[in-house]
């Protein structure tokens, strides 16, 4: 798909999946490539949140043994049951009215009376669904305003995500909301999504469901179309610093081998969590140096925290591990090394310059 301007503009992406909603925002540059404004973000209130729903309503009218039974021993209706209800929400809207028709498989009949169930019309007048709710042969029939209800809690947080995003001071430029996913053909999403994001343009190209995967390919294809993004996380490295008795525990202090007090397992920062990086360009980290008489090796981290004390701390995770022998020298400048940190469009390589010798290590790290 093709977006065509006269001049640049902000896209608001929403690759809306069948489990996540994730909200990114892209301007498109003038060579049309993407600049990436603000960091995907997101979280799981997608169609599964409202598959979700739909089965808890299932359990609450057939009870919690005849559902889980008829999931472990019919899985196979199962499955053809929520592709069936995947189908009809596409379709629903807030003008829909009446009974909306889904599949019943007699399977789930079956398993029902097999526990013992009472007559099924007349739980439905107990629980007042009397008219709401019709059960014929494989048909299953529920009223509109009862089924819109599964998709409130996943929208309400959907549209309080994106106009949380849309409210940062960065964002007032946005102007196009591009809608894509299996959940983005929903036209109660699509509902949703325009009455809170005002006069802006809203885009929901043909075949949405698809869209995802297509530019997935493509990108495997071009993958200079993104020209910068903004980081996810807060990247770093793990490396000793000198000891500070005002702010250290005792029990933490080290000697290295070079004779000095060290704390070990400071998190060393090297791009903050949101930042914007240019695709392809090294971010440089102070000067390091290697110990001497051991193996050395540069451990990799990321957090989501904006600045991380220690590597240890909770939020930060371990994501690569760069071997880099043993130190060429003897003294601290002998065994001077430069770090540096080269996005591309789904990974991140790490590399280290032994300064004495020129030798380069790398480690290339996924992202996604």
């Amino acid at each position: 798909m093709h977006i065509c301007t006269k001049t640049k503009h902000i896209l608001v992406i929403f690759p809306i999946t069948g489990g996540t909603v994730d909200v990114s925002v892209h301007e498109k540059q003038l060579d049309g490539t993407l600049k990436e404004l603000h960091r995907p973000d997101g979280g799981p209130w997608g169609g599964t949140r409202v598959d979700s729903n739909y089965t808890i309503w299932l359990t609450t009218v057939f009870g919690e043994k005849a559902v889980e039974k008829f999931k472990t021993e019919a899985m196979g209706d199962y499955v053809d049951l929520l592709r069936d209800f995947e189908n009809k929400k596409r379709n629903i809207s807030s003008d829909t009215e009446g009974l909306i028709t889904l599949r019943f498989p007699g399977a789930l009949r079956e398993f029902y009376k097999d526990i013992g169930g009472e007559d099924l019309d007349a739980k439905l007048a107990r629980m007042n669904l009397k008219n709401d709710v019709k059960i014929l042969r494989d048909k299953l029939r529920v009223s509109a305003h009862i089924v819109r209800k599964w998709f409130e809690e996943s929208i309400d947080t959907t549209i309080c995500h994106i106009t949380g995003v849309l409210t940062e001071p960065t964002m007032k430029d946005v102007n196009t909301i591009l809608l894509v996913g299996g959940f983005g053909e929903c036209q109660l999403v699509q509902e949703a999504v325009k009455k809170a994001v005002g006069r802006r343009t809203i885009i929901v190209p043909e075949e949405a469901g698809l869209a995802v995967l297509k530019g997935a390919v493509r990108f495997g294809h071009q993958s200079r179309l993104i020209s910068s993004r903004c980081v996810k996380y807060t990247y770093g490295f793990a490396i000793c610093i000198d000891f500070d008795e005002d702010e250290h525990p005792p029990e933490k202090m080290t000697i290295n081998s070079y004779g000095k007090k060290v704390v070990e397992g400071a998190f060393i920062k090297v791009v903050e969590i949101g930042t914007a990086v240019d695709i392809g360009k090294d971010i440089q980290a102070d000067t390091m140096y290697m110990d001497v008489g051991c193996e050395e090796k540069l451990e990799i981290y990321a957090s989501t925290e904006r600045d991380p004390t220690f590597t240890t701390d909770p939020l930060c995770t371990k994501i690569g591990v760069l071997n880099l022998g043993k130190a060429p020298g003897k003294t601290m400048e002998e065994n001077a090394v430069d770090i540096f940190f080269t996005f591309g469009g789904t990974e991140l390589k790490a590399s280290v310059k032994v300064l004495k010798t020129g030798q380069v290590f790398t480690k290339t790290i996924n992202c996604l």
